[in-house]
């Protein structure tokens, strides 16, 4: 096996769990009415820390929760970058953008939109904060076990005891930025794209890496069916829009409809840029943790998950 087909085997090995981990982070991401605001309010906030993501003195000076930027250390986002990197029309994110104005989850200013003060203070906005670090730290030790971890040695450290929570969820907004746009570019935009990563999680839950790769070679004869009304409480949609959602889908043949309910397939001439996909998502995801690695977050895990005992 060459070094190429190693790599694409690797990619395939750990789609499933990393499907799983975009799928928790959406849920634990979802402070907002559904997924199109949750993927919404994700960019937003993705682009406005991206000068903090871009500076590693900021990233380490504002790591924990008590280290909050302040606000001149923000940027602002129109309303077209945002529809643009969702490819969403822009008459759709204008009035999402709005919405989320009247509930206090954005701030409008002249030169664009930052979340708001009021939800970046928020009890649920903070757990989630936590939650998604949690998250973020299970998938790096399942990575680990799977041969998908960084290792390169690690960075010098931070210099706080309390977990860096803020950089590593800057690190996912970074990460979940490039998913979104991988989706987008794959089936049209990126919330038909976190339906189809539902659908596909329901339609192999519980397979192991031989029995998803066997999947993707056949889904409809291996998936196992999933009925609109339990993936629509998954995702906090109602039945009818994501029926809309799902008849795009089917159009662009990423899904068909049989009597036990919907399953995710490929369409014949998908399977290279499928291959392309899980590549590139392979490599975000190995820029991520060469990322925490960079600021010893990954050895800071590893040095929590030791027994005393062992390092005695």
């Amino acid at each position: 096996m060459t070094i190429a087909d190693e790599r694409l085997d690797l990619a395939w090995r750990v789609a499933p769990a990393t499907i799983a981990f975009i799928l928790r982070l959406e849920a634990a991401s979802r402070n907002t009415r559904d997924i199109v605001d949750g993927l919404m309010f994700a960019a937003i906030q993705a682009s406005n820390v991206s000068g903090i993501n871009a500076d590693p003195e900021l990233q380490v000076a504002y790591a924990t929760l008590m280290d909050a930027p302040p606000d001149e250390l923000r940027r602002p986002v129109s309303v077209s970058a945002i529809a643009h990197s969702l490819r969403m029309p822009f008459e759709t994110a204008r009035r999402r953008v709005q919405a989320l104005v009247r509930i206090g989850a954005l701030t409008v200013t002249p030169k664009g939109v930052l979340v708001s003060q009021q939800a970046l203070g928020s009890h649920l906005f903070l757990a989630n904060v936590f939650l998604r670090h949690e998250v973020l730290r299970d998938f790096y030790f399942e990575m680990k076990r799977l041969g998908a971890a960084p290792h390169g040695a690690p960075g010098a450290g931070l210099a706080s005891p309390a977990p860096p929570v803020r950089l590593t969820n800057r690190l996912i907004w970074e990460y979940m930025l490039r998913v979104a746009d991988a989706l987008g570019v794959a089936v049209g935009d990126a919330t038909n794209g976190v339906i189809l990563l539902a659908m596909i999680h329901r339609n192999t839950e519980g397979f192991g890496p031989a029995e998803f790769a066997a999947w993707a070679q056949d889904p409809v004869g291996r998936g196992q069916p999933v009925r609109n009304g339990p993936l629509a409480a998954a995702l906090n949609f109602s039945t009818e829009t994501l029926r809309r959602h799902v008849i795009a889908l089917e159009a662009k043949g990423y899904c068909v409809r049989g009597p036990r309910g919907l399953l995710a397939i490929e369409p014949p001439a998908a399977r290279p840029g499928l291959d392309r996909m899980v590549l590139d998502n392979l490599a975000n995801l190995q820029r991520l943790f060469a990322r925490l690695n960079q600021f010893g977050v990954c050895a800071a895990w590893e040095r929590d998950a030791t027994p005393a005992s062992a390092t005695a």
